[in-house]
C-alpha cells in the first residue's frame, strides 16, 4: 500500500518537539510528600474567550466565550497513591437557558499510582489535552477548554532525558444492544533528549501516534465503522540564547502521515495522505512568536486544527487536495499570582494555494488554580 513508505520514513525521522501551548495550562503527574496523608480541596477554574474568524471552505468560524471549572476533593497516601472525586463542566456566556444541564453534568474521578517517582499509572480523568504535547496538525489546543475531559487509562514516564505518555481515551462506553457505537482514541507521545542539561543546544527524539476508533461488536448501530490514525515525527533544535528578552530560538521540521483503514468516500474521500511542517519559534518570555509553513497532500486528523486538513468533514463537498498554508502566531503568558495565570494569543493562517483565504483567531484566558486547601 502507498502509505507504507511514508510510515517507514516517519519512523526513521525521529526528531520532533511539541507545539506551542500556554505553559500555565499544563499539569504535572508528579506526587510530592507535601500532600502526603492529607485530605485537600482543589478548585481549578479557567475563564476563556476564543474567537475563530475562519473563511476557508475547509473550516468555518466559531466563538467560545465561557468558563471551565473543576472542583474536587483529594486524598494522597505518602507519595505513592492519590485519589480525587469531584465534578467538572463548562459554562458558556449567553447560554443561560442550559446552565442547569452543563454546570454539573460531568463526574471527575481519578486514581493515581506512582510506581516509581518517574512512572505513574492513572485511571479515570487523567492528565490529557495539551499535556500530551501533540503538534497542532494532530491536536487543536483549544479543545482542552471546550471538550469533555478525557477519561480512561494513562501511563506517564518523565525524567530529565525521556518522556513517554501512553493513553486510551474512552469517548463513549457501550453496553450490549446499545444503538450507538463505541468511540475511543489511543495515543502515544514520546520524546528522548540527546543533549546534556548544561548544553545551550537542545535536541530531542519524539514520536507521536494517534488512532481513532468508532464501532463495536455488541451494539446494534448501523453507523459505519471508523479506524483512522496519524503518525508524526521530524527534526527539532532549540538554542538557548539566555538574553534578557530573547530566551531561546527554535527551528523544527515535522513530517506527518494520515491513514484511513475504512474510508467513507462520501465524507472522508482519501485513505492516506501526508504533511510537512517547518516551524521557527522565538521564546521572549512572557511572549512567544511562531511562524510555519504547512505543505500537505490528502491530509486529515480527527482532533487536529481543521485548517490543516484537505477536506471538511462537516461539509463533504469542500475539498482541497493539496494544502499550502502559512501560519504565524504570537502569545503572551504570565503568572500573576501563585494561584492565578493569564494568557492571550493571536493566530493567522494564510492559504497560499487555491482558496487564497486569510483566516485568523484571537483569544485570552484567566486561570485560577487552588491546590491543597
Amino acid at each position: 500500500m502507498r502509505v507504507y513508505p511514508l510510515l517507514i520514513f516517519l519512523l526513521f525521522s525521529v526528531y520532533a518537539c511539541p507545539q506551542w501551548v500556554h505553559k500555565q495550562l499544563l499539569s504535572s503527574t508528579k506526587l510530592n510528600m507535601e500532600s502526603a496523608n492529607k485530605f485537600s480541596f482543589d478548585v481549578d477554574m479557567t475563564g476563556f474567550l476564543k474567537n475563530n474568524e475562519y473563511f476557508s471552505p475547509i473550516a468555518k468560524g466559531e466563538t467560545f466565550p465561557g468558563m471551565r471549572f473543576n472542583p474536587k476533593a483529594a486524598y494522597q497516601i505518602d507519595d505513592k497513591f492519590r485519589f480525587e472525586l469531584g465534578t467538572s463542566g463548562v459554562y458558556y456566556s449567553g447560554d443561560q437557558q442550559k446552565i442547569g444541564k452543563r454546570l454539573f453534568d460531568q463526574v471527575h474521578a481519578l486514581m493515581q499510582y506512582a510506581v516509581t517517582p518517574e512512572l505513574n499509572l492513572l485511571l479515570g480523568n487523567y492528565h490529557g489535552g495539551v499535556n500530551h504535547r501533540l503538534i497542532e496538525p494532530l491536536y487543536r489546543w483549544e479543545k482542552q477548554l471546550v471538550d469533555k475531559p478525557e477519561s480512561g487509562i494513562q501511563m506517564v514516564y518523565a525524567d530529565k532525558k525521556y518522556f513517554a505518555d501512553v493513553w486510551l481515551d474512552w469517548h463513549r462506553y457501550i453496553e450490549r444492544g446499545d444503538t450507538l457505537p463505541e468511540v475511543l482514541t489511543f495515543g502515544v507521545s514520546s520524546s528522548f533528549t540527546l543533549t546534556n542539561d548544561d548544553s545551550r543546544w537542545k535536541v530531542s527524539i519524539p514520536l507521536q501516534l494517534i488512532i481513532n476508533h468508532k464501532g463495536g461488536q455488541i451494539d446494534v448501530s448501523d453507523e459505519k465503522m471508523i479506524v483512522l490514525g496519524n503518525l508524526a515525527s521530524g527534526i527539532c533544535g532549540e538554542y538557548i540564547v539566555g538574553r534578557r528578552f530573547v530566551k531561546s530560538i527554535g527551528l523544527s521540521m515535522y513530517a506527518v502521515g494520515y491513514y484511513d483503514k475504512l474510508p467513507d468516500t462520501d465524507n472522508r474521500p482519501y485513505h492516506s495522505g501526508w504533511g510537512l511542517y517547518p516551524v521557527v519559534s522565538v521564546n521572549a518570555d512572557p511572549f512567544q512568536f511562531m511562524a510555519g509553513y504547512w505543505r500537505a497532500h490528502q491530509f486529515y486528523s480527527m482532533n487536529g486544527e481543521a485548517l490543516f486538513a484537505s477536506f471538511n468533514l462537516h461539509h463533504p463537498g469542500e475539498v482541497i487536495r493539496k494544502r499550502d498554508l502559512l501560519t504565524t502566531k504570537v502569545s503572551y503568558s504570565k503568572q500573576l499570582h501563585k494561584m492565578i495565570a493569564i494568557g492571550a494569543q493571536g493566530e493567522i493562517y494564510t492559504d497560499l494555494g487555491r482558496s487564497g483565504k486569510v483566516d485568523y483567531s484571537f483569544g485570552m484566558h484567566l486561570r485560577f488554580n487552588l491546590s491543597g486547601f
